[in-house]
């Protein structure tokens, strides 16, 4: 006969431990790498908790035109996968209210479109990069790419 119970603890697994998140907004000018967007200004805004399966969080976006003023495109969204590695994190999303002007056509609505961003906190010299899925990228949860665009203001904390 066996009595008595085993408990086990994990690392990471404890209730007051936030696992991964992140957290924080940055923007910039884009560089002549974006064509014809450079000096255009964007703002990310990022808030993102839990692993694969059990992410929670949001996000909102704005592009800007630099030249003439105006707004390429403004939206947000539910985070739906947070994947961090050290000081890397790369979130997936759906946007649940926005639009974007990127052809001819005005205030194109983006709404239940996929997106991504892959953010490199860097203490205060943060790198980041999207992909979005009204501009024909295909994205599947937790995928990202490079973040080569070096943010001139704001922060964001990355938490393994």
């Amino acid at each position: 006969m066996i009595t008595g119970t085993a408990t086990a603890s994990f690392a990471g697994t404890a209730p007051s431990d936030p696992g991964p998140r992140l957290s924080g907004s940055a923007g910039g000018k884009l560089t002549k790498t974006f064509g014809s967007w450079a000096g255009d200004p964007v703002k990310f805004q990022i808030e993102a908790r839990g692993g694969p399966g059990t992410t929670k969080g949001t996000f909102k976006v704005f592009h800007g035109k630099g030249r003439t003023g105006g707004v390429v495109a403004e939206f947000e969204g539910k985070i739906t996968c947070l994947l961090v590695g050290g000081e890397v994190a790369v979130a997936t999303g759906v946007i649940t209210r926005g639009y974007a002007n990127l052809t001819d056509e005005k205030n194109t609505d983006v709404t239940g479109q996929k997106v991504s961003f892959t953010v490199h906190d860097n203490g205060r010299s943060d790198r980041l990069y999207w992909m979005w899925g009204f501009m024909n990228a295909p994205i599947n949860d937790c995928q990202g790419t490079a973040p080569i665009l070096k943010t001139s203001h704001g922060d964001f904390k990355v938490h393994d």
